[in-house]
């Protein structure tokens, strides 16, 4: 499997600078998709299952936490592929390969915090 970020570092297209472009960067395309599923699963829940609030929340920070790890496996192999510190590694390619990992992580901490604030609500008053 060939690394999506290196051959957006070697076609030279770059994530744009908004929020939303990283989101949906070929890097991030998949787990933004997940997330956003989480997202709607998240709002069903609230509305039919309450119970299921929290384990959804806690479903996102599990896969914001193997998005991170496989985020930065990329950005370690595309530096590999670079020649490591021998060739020249500009801040602008650990801008760029980073950029989608962050965007993405805080869409997850985003569900899981609406996740909280859901189960609070729902929460029976003493």
């Amino acid at each position: 499997m060939d690394n999506i970020m290196w051959k957006m570092i070697e076609n030279g297209s770059y994530v744009g600078t908004s929020f939303i472009d990283a989101c949906f960067s070929p890097v991030a395309l998949p787990y933004t998709i997940i997330m956003i599923i989480l997202l709607i699963g998240l709002c069903y829940a609230a509305w039919k299952a309450p119970r299921w609030v929290r384990p959804i929340g806690r479903l996102a920070m599990a896969l914001l936490a193997f998005q991170l790890i496989a985020g930065y496996t990329l950005l370690v192999d595309c530096y590999q592929r670079a020649g490591g510190p021998q060739e020249r590694w500009t801040n602008l390619y650990l801008a760029q390969g980073m950029k989608p990992v962050i965007c993405v992580a805080i869409i997850g901490v985003i569900i899981y915090l609406i996740s909280l604030f859901i189960s609070i609500a729902h929460k029976p008053r003493i």
